[in-house]
């Protein structure tokens, strides 16, 4: 139950980022570097295999973009 609820609060800063990207550019680059230096530095100290939480957000990002794209939010 936590692995599926850490993976949807990946997934939802995601697409929060992708939505914040929208009208601010240079924060959501910021939130995107900032959520992978947090997530290498704990994979350096817990060995927890970052990778897929990063893969869990950037598919967030993927598929809010995506959305925007397709309902014309985003040109």
């Amino acid at each position: 139950m936590i692995m599926k609820l850490t993976s949807l609060a990946h997934f939802l800063g995601g697409a929060l980022t992708a939505l914040t990207t929208v009208k601010f550019p240079v924060l959501g680059s910021i939130m995107v570097v900032l959520f992978i230096i947090y997530e290498v530095n704990e994979d350096w100290h817990l060995s927890n295999k970052a990778f897929k939480d990063i893969l869990e957000f950037m598919v967030g990002v993927y598929v809010s973009a995506t959305a925007m794209l397709a309902w014309g939010l985003i040109c």
